[in-house]
């Protein structure tokens, strides 16, 4: 008999989140997605300590619908109702288990 795991829906309802990637010359080139709601996720034990180790320091990390192209190069903006804050991405995680299917980001405060 086959073990069943429990499905996790999601509705990104946290917040809309835009990504977007820098040209050769440091450049914000269009947005590749627009407008994503997005729902955040808790920064667990595991995930920090692997970062700290490789001296990430990781601020946030969100779930997005799962989408193709979105890598380790790209940035998130979120509006926080005031102004807009720009993370980095460090790390992409497909996420199988939930419905509809995810990717996990792991974010960084961005420098640009």
């Amino acid at each position: 008999m086959k073990i069943k795991t429990d499905i996790d829906f999601t509705s990104f309802s946290d917040g809309i989140c835009n990504i977007f990637t820098l040209d050769e010359n440091g450049e914000r080139v269009a947005n590749k997605h627009n407008n994503l709601g997005f729902e955040n996720r808790a920064l667990g034990f595991k995930r920090y300590f692997e970062a700290s180790a490789r001296q990430i320091d990781i601020k946030r990390v969100i779930r997005i619908p799962q989408l193709m192209g979105i890598d380790n190069y790209d940035f998130v903006e979120i509006s926080n109702g005031i102004d807009n804050v720009i993370y980095g991405v460090k790390m992409v995680q497909p996420i199988y288990d939930s419905n509809p299917l995810s990717i996990d980001l792991t974010l960084d405060k961005a420098n640009i």
